[in-house]
């Protein structure tokens, strides 16, 4: 159980980083690629020895657009290493004045749905915000999200988990170089810090820096985990089409 827990964060945490996180370098909504009708994208995840433990599928569907700001739905297909389908599902993003912002709520990851199978498990939190005028020394503001995990037949609540997402900062540019291409990206620090309560009680806490190198107009393209400074996992940006 422990040993899924982990691999169910860390699907969760490379969800975080690489979904959601659509963005420019402007004031402006409506040259965003991965907001576009019809675009699609895929993401692989590898674990530290580079052997591959998942990839998603993204299709951009229902954008609309009202006094400046877009949203759109974003249906999503992930599959296992053995390229089976593990989950399907579809969240929200959002543009305003250059700002992306996505609602944690939308994300119910697919490492978190195969740890806790015939569970009932609900999410709610903060939104989380990507600017438009990023700069290298940026703060970025923090979030939070709460997962609650029920059983399915009697409605006993199981566990909690708080995850806070603090830290988060601008480091600096790099170009870096993925499946789908070589960007020039900026390149961005946080820590997850996660709490869990299982039965009432309270277990240890556990804290992760994520790495993440994002491209203006098209999001993030690359993600890396660590754990007490050894790396757990990356994602990667695979294709991209529009």
């Amino acid at each position: 159980m422990k040993s899924s827990f982990i691999k169910s964060l860390l699907v969760l945490i490379a969800s975080l980083v690489i979904m959601p996180h659509i963005s420019a370098a402007q004031e402006d909504c409506s040259d965003y690629m991965l907001l576009n009708n019809n675009a699609q994208y895929e993401i692989i995840t590898y674990n530290n020895k580079d052997k591959l433990e998942s990839r998603a599928m993204y299709h951009v569907k229902n954008v609309n657009s009202k006094n400046g700001a877009i949203e759109a739905t974003i249906q999503t297909k992930v599959f296992d290493k053995r390229d089976e389908v593990v989950s399907e599902g579809e969240f929200i993003v959002g543009c305003e004045k250059g700002t992306i912002w996505m609602d944690m709520r939308s994300l119910m990851t697919p490492g978190m749905m195969e740890a806790y199978q015939n569970m009932e498990v609900s999410m709610e939190g903060d939104k989380m915000l990507y600017p438009g005028n990023m700069a290298v020394g940026q703060k970025l503001e923090d979030g939070t999200m709460t997962i609650k995990v029920k059983d399915q037949s009697s409605g006993r609540n199981m566990s909690t988990i708080t995850m806070n997402v603090v830290d988060r900062k601008v480091e600096g540019k790099e170009k870096v170089q993925v499946p789908a291409g070589t960007y020039d990206s900026f390149k961005i620090s946080q820590n997850t810090e996660m709490e869990n309560q299982a039965m009432g009680i309270k277990m240890p806490g556990m804290r992760m820096q994520t790495i993440e190198y994002y491209v203006p107009k098209i999001g993030m393209v690359r993600s890396e985990t660590y754990r007490n400074g050894k790396l757990m996992s990356y994602s990667v940006l695979s294709k991209i089409s529009k």
